[in-house]
This record gives C-alpha cells, sequence and structure tokens, in this order.
C-alpha cells in the first residue's frame, strides 16, 4: 500500500474539510449515528435477524444449524443475510447522506433508494468478497490490501450508479494516496469492535445464560452493521472532499 502525496486542493468554503483525516472520519460517523441512531438500527437488526439463526452465543456457527438435516435451512438463512445486508448498507448509505447535508432523513425515501440499487449493491459485495478472498488465498496481508482498496465500493456503486466492476475500480481510484489512513480506520475499528463483541456476549452469557448472550449479540451485530455502514459512507465522502475539492451537497446531487 502506498501513501503518496496529493496535490493541495483550493482552499474554499465548501472544501475547507481539507485532507482526509482518520480522526474526523470516526467523529463525524459518531455524530451522524447518534443523531439517526433508533430508525438506523431498525433497519440493521432486521438486517442481522438472520445471524441469530446462524451463530451461537460465542458468535460462531450455531450447531444446529450446521447439521446435515438443517443445512438447506442454513442455507436460507445465509443468503437472506447476504441480501438483507446489501439492502441495509444502501439505506444507511442514503440516509446518513441525508443527515449530512442537513436535511430531515426519510427512512420511507431510503428505502426506496436501497431497493433501486440492491443488485447492483450486492453484485458489488460479491466482488469485493471474491477479490479479498484471493487475495486470502495469496498471502494474509494481500487480503488486507485488497480490503483497503475495496473499502468504498459500496458508496461508489450506490452514489455514482456504477457497476460492480466499476465501483470497485472506483474506490482503487479514490483510496490511492491515503490507503494507509483508510487501512488504520479500518483496523482500529476491527480491534474495537472484537474487544466489546467478546465483553458484550460474556457478560450476557454470564447474567442470562445462552438467551441473553444471543440476544445480545443480535443487537450488537445491528449496531456494529449500522457504524459499518455509516463509516463507510463518511469516509467515501470525506475521500472525494479531499482528492476532488466538492461537498457533501455536490456529492449527494445524483439524489435530488
Amino acid at each position: 500500500m502506498t501513501d503518496t502525496l496529493q496535490p493541495p486542493l483550493a482552499r474554499t468554503t465548501r472544501s475547507a474539510e481539507g485532507d482526509f483525516r482518520v480522526g474526523r472520519v470516526f467523529t463525524q460517523t459518531f455524530s451522524v449515528l447518534s443523531r439517526n441512531l433508533l430508525p438506523f438500527c431498525i433497519v440493521t437488526v432486521i438486517a442481522a435477524l438472520p445471524y441469530y439463526f446462524l451463530l451461537g452465543a460465542d458468535g460462531r456457527p450455531a450447531a444446529s444449524a450446521m447439521t446435515a438435516g438443517r443445512a438447506g435451512l442454513a442455507i436460507f438463512w445465509f443468503v437472506l443475510a447476504i441480501l438483507l445486508n446489501a439492502l441495509s448498507q444502501a439505506v444507511i448509505l442514503y440516509a446518513a447522506f441525508e443527515d449530512m447535508r442537513g436535511r430531515p432523513v426519510n427512512m420511507m425515501e431510503s428505502l426506496r433508494i436501497g431497493f433501486g440499487r440492491i443488485l447492483p449493491v450486492l453484485g458489488t459485495a460479491i466482488v469485493v468478497g471474491v477479490l479479498t478472498m484471493l487475495g486470502g488465498i495469496a498471502l494474509v496481508i494481500p487480503a488486507f490490501i485488497v480490503m483497503t482498496m475495496l473499502f468504498v465500493a459500496i458508496p461508489a456503486c450506490v452514489v455514482e450508479r456504477l457497476g460492480p466492476v466499476k465501483s470497485v475500480g472506483r474506490s482503487a481510484a479514490l483510496t490511492k494516496g491515503y490507503r494507509w489512513r483508510v487501512f488504520g480506520l479500518w483496523i482500529s475499528f476491527m480491534i474495537v469492535l472484537g474487544i466489546v463483541q467478546s465483553v458484550s456476549v460474556g457478560i450476557g452469557s454470564a447474567i442470562g445464560g445462552v438467551f441473553v448472550a444471543r440476544l445480545v449479540l443480535l443487537l450488537w451485530n445491528a449496531i456494529y452493521i449500522a457504524f459499518s455502514a455509516t463509516l463507510v459512507v463518511v469516509t467515501y465522502r470525506d475521500l472525494r472532499v479531499a482528492k476532488e475539492g466538492v461537498d457533501t451537497d455536490q456529492i449527494a446531487a445524483v439524489f435530488d
């Protein structure tokens, strides 16, 4: 991953945010999510429901879902999880942009936009997953490189209305020059995610056994999906501001 210097942007009021900064991305992500925590989590808890049936209390595949007699049901929940996850990302993406534009968030309109792009988003997610898997087969480090390069492929797909292949290419272009920072953003998030999930599930299990632990896992997955989707949207927005000198209204004008 190379991190080349970027040419300085013109200092205008619209592009005053300047360079891409990890701290600012996290701050803006928390800000957007805190204002929309309930509607975002309603969307993501629905998207996380299939994981409740697939995973046990420790976050690992539930043994009952992996038996031969329930293999078909497990496949159903897995496919549904992929579809709902793609939809939730598209829905939250549009809603987050509306929030960042200072507009009231309309979840019904967000659902309309999400359904309109669900197939391209699903295709993009599959392409990203396959490329990441191929990187993982090569070595662990290439997998990290691929994940960093393709970090904003989903927003590029929804906002710029690109197909899966062009979306991953667009993400690679946007992250170029900032990949170490995007990697730091991603790895920091994943470390915190792992710690909080382990602690919360452990506490839930100690308090109420398997049922409470699985309920805690479901709620935690909903918050995780909401935060992750918002984080990717803010990253995409800030990369375009830093590299192209545009503002949020210009980026989101395609939705008008």
